[in-house]
């Protein structure tokens, strides 16, 4: 149980996490492990109950983490999910539940650690735990007000408005009432634009990038005031969509940054435990932000910034 419960609030295995290269991984955990390679592409490695996997784009590239999986279901005895979760109770990092899957599967989320748990609703043995997650709490794990049409034609038409004052104007008439209800309002509108967002020379809907790019940063901007982002979110997502030229795009995640480097907390300082979660979640965010402005700095023309993200980048292996 102490290593289920572990991985829940760390989102890491002895200390390897979905940000970690195959070399880190390799120095954390030894050489103990089955590899598949796919192409130049995409990397899995297996340590018994544990898997990593990465990609990159060609086979020059550094490979970038995509996610680490404990897979519970391969247990000899089942895991309960209510055991873990008391576990967890006990120890001040509970876990929320979201809406289940739909085909048999409870899903539940410790957010600041972005670990995600599948149980089945049957039996209520833990299948997998997984971080970063792909499902969260709150508006972010509910479904959408809308169809998928209606939420395209809706972003479409807010692309269209170049104008801050139409769009608010549009807003002010449709946005519900309740704020849980306009959590998720504006949550699905952001996610329907960011999946239209054209690429450089691209026209999406027959509205230009920059149309795209003015609308995106409102609604995040709007997704940020219902409380379904915080500011390290909304940046790290303007840098992931390119909403902004390079270096205002890098100095936004530095200035996101909720902690100097001289005062962020590491794993050597810092146990993780309820009385340090401040501390441990401003460096969790550090580490997203100098991850989302790394993939930046060739396109970045001021030394001052490149240095800086260099910096948090080398602090990087040591964050929590």
């Amino acid at each position: 149980m102490d290593f289920f419960t572990d991985f829940v609030v760390t989102g890491a295995v002895g200390g390897a996490d979905a940000t970690c290269t195959p070399a880190e991984v390799t120095a954390l955990l030894g050489g103990g492990f089955v590899e598949n390679l796919t192409g130049p592409g995409q990397l899995l490695r297996c340590y018994d109950l544990v898997e990593l996997a990465w990609q990159r784009d060609t086979a020059g590239d550094p490979w970038q983490g995509l996610y680490v999986t404990v897979q519970a279901h391969r247990l000899d005895a089942p895991l309960s999910v209510d055991g873990l979760c008391a576990a967890l109770d006990r120890t001040g990092f509970p876990l929320v539940e979201v809406a289940p899957d739909g085909v048999g599967c409870r899903r539940l989320v410790r957010a600041d650690s972005r670990v995600g748990v599948l149980a089945d609703e049957a039996t209520g043995q833990v299948l997998q735990m997984t971080a970063p997650a792909w499902f969260a709490p709150g508006p972010r794990g509910e479904p959408a007000p809308w169809s998928r049409n209606a939420g395209r034609d809706r972003v479409r038409h807010l692309a269209g408005l170049r104008a801050v004052p139409e769009r608010e104007a549009w807003a002010r008439r449709r946005q519900p009432e309740e704020s849980d209800e306009a959590a998720r309002w504006w949550w699905s509108l952001w996610v329907a634009c960011r999946q239209r967002i054209p690429a450089e020379g691209e026209r999406s809907a027959g509205l230009d990038r920059s149309a795209w790019q003015e609308a995106a940063l409102w609604l995040l901007g709007k997704c940020e005031t219902a409380g379904v982002l915080d500011r390290a979110e909304a940046v790290c997502e303007i840098a992931r969509y390119g909403l902004l030229a390079p270096d205002a795009a890098v100095r936004a995640c530095l200035e996101a940054i909720p902690v100097s480097r001289a005062d962020v907390a590491t794993r050597e300082t810092t146990p993780y435990t309820e009385e340090h979660l401040v501390a441990v979640n401003a460096s969790r965010a550090a580490k997203r932000l100098s991850l989302a402005a790394g993939p930046l700095l060739p396109r970045v023309g001021d030394p001052e910034l490149r240095a800086e993200v260099r910096a948090w980048l080398d602090l990087r292996p040591r964050l929590m």
